[in-house]
């Protein structure tokens, strides 16, 4: 595989001349040089990263953020104001629904008016043609007019021809979230067998969880700019905390995040291998006794970090530790073992109610399980200036044998469907699941009962 990137982008910039009005864009063809009478949107501002061959990476971002302006740009549909964008090998791309399809055409003569565009013969998507009606499964509507189609038959068709034609990079925008759930794994395996073959996959996606199961890396944008880059996981909980939060709260949650190692960026070789030891440590940190007073806390107990930001914070994470059903420290459990995760909070402000969540993710960053103290009904109200709180879980690992690491979240409840981050530890503790006997395979370890009966 090559050690050239895929993809690379370098410094890219969109700027969008806006206008108030029709006569105002007239007014701008005839002005003489320098006079504007339009304001300036940039929709992205100074964007540099690669893809590699055989990597699969995810572009997260609000609304707005500039997802798609960047995915325009990679597929050559667009063009940036300024930096400069490499693509190595034959690009396909499933942008906006319908794009590069002829709404008079039938599904057949799309999809050679389609190859054309990618370059492709006649001769050569005839030869293709079969694989790709087969994998698309529209059946007789191949041969009806694509405006009768329905969004899902679009993105069949759309998606059959964009990935059949072997393509060295493959870029896709949301299209994908209109099929229907058997299509999407179709397509998902499909994608896979791709990267397996060394192409470049970039997926522009509202689903964390298809970023957790598919892509290596990801990337933030928050309005235009780069705000982040790096493991999957890491990616996807910084995200969280921009979408559940004000701008305020997000900038307060990466200062408190900058003292979490486990957020570094991942490098960019396609192999990735988590190092527990470079990020998480090795075992639980034990949590120490809590200070006998019960005032704001002593600057010497701060982790430096924290003393340079701790007037823009409200409260963080200090301790945290697994201990299995005897009390004691542990990181090996058997299938259906309860482990106790504790953490302690110290509080730098009054918080009307504080909310505190737990997440279990496999070694691929696949969620195995989370939950949060609003579940249960059990948020912290009013939590007090100089207060040092302990949170508990109780969890039956009814998961199969693996390793799966911990990831701990604070956050100040604002109402039932919003909250405001506060701290988070990204996979802070590992967990080690054995079982003597296996019993199944995946993530859940369920009950299961079977025997065989002869029926004649």
């Amino acid at each position: 595989m090559s050690s050239e990137p895929a993809i690379s982008v370098s410094g890219v910039s969109k700027c969008f001349e806006m206008y108030n009005s029709p006569r105002d864009r007239l007014r701008q063809f005839f002005a003489p040089s320098g006079r504007k009478y339009y304001r300036e949107f940039w929709a992205l501002r100074d964007v540099s990263f690669d893809v590699m061959p055989g990597e699969t990476i995810g572009i997260l971002g609000r609304n707005g953020s500039g997802k798609s302006t960047l995915l325009q740009i990679i597929a050559g549909t667009l063009t940036a104001t300024n930096g400069d964008v490499r693509v190595n090998g034959l690009l396909a791309a499933l942008l906006e629904l319908g794009s590069g399809f002829n709404s008079e055409f039938t599904g057949r003569e799309n999809v050679f008016l389609n190859g054309a565009v990618l370059g492709f013969s006649r001769k050569q998507m005839e030869a293709k043609f079969a694989e790709i009606q087969t994998f698309a499964d529209i059946g007789e509507h191949m041969d009806q007019p694509v405006r009768t189609y329905s969004s899902g038959m679009y993105v069949r068709l759309a998606f059959a021809v964009q990935a059949c034609v072997d393509p060295q990079v493959l870029i896709v925008d949301e299209a994908l979230s209109v099929g229907d759930e058997k299509f999407q794994r179709k397509c998902y395996e499909y994608i896979e067998g791709l990267r397996a073959r060394g192409c470049a996959i970039v997926i522009v996606t509202h689903a964390t969880s298809t970023v957790e199961k598919f892509c290596q890396r990801a990337v933030l944008l928050h309005h235009g700019r780069l705000h982040g880059i790096g493991y999957a996981n890491a990616i996807i909980d910084q995200y969280h905390a921009l979408l559940y939060s004000d701008e305020k709260a997000y900038l307060r949650y990466l200062n408190s995040e900058a003292t979490n190692d486990a957020a570094a960026i991942a490098p960019l070789d396609v192999a990735v291998d988590l190092d527990v030891g470079a990020d998480v440590p090795s075992s639980p940190e034990p949590l120490p006794a809590a200070p006998a007073d019960d005032h704001a806390p002593d600057e010497n107990v701060l982790p430096a970090a924290v003393q340079e930001t701790h007037t823009r914070l409200r409260a963080y994470i200090e301790n945290w530790s697994a201990e299995d059903a005897r009390g004691e420290r542990c990181e090996v459990f058997m299938v259906g073992e309860p482990v106790i995760v504790s953490a302690r909070v110290r509080v730098l402000d009054d918080i009307d109610e504080m909310q505190f969540g737990i997440l279990l993710r496999t070694v691929e960053g696949v969620s195995a399980f989370g939950s949060s103290t609003m579940y249960h009904n059990a948020n912290l109200k009013s939590a007090t200036r100089g207060g040092v709180y302990e949170v508990r879980f109780e969890i039956d690992l009814a998961l199969c044998e693996g390793t799966y690491f911990v990831t701990l979240a604070l956050a100040e409840a604002i109402s039932h469907a919003d909250m405001a981050y506060l701290d988070r530890k990204t996979d802070i503790i590992i967990l080690k699941v054995r079982e003597p006997r296996t019993k199944g395979t995946g993530i859940a370890a369920l009950p299961v009962s079977v025997a065989f009966t002869k029926l004649r």
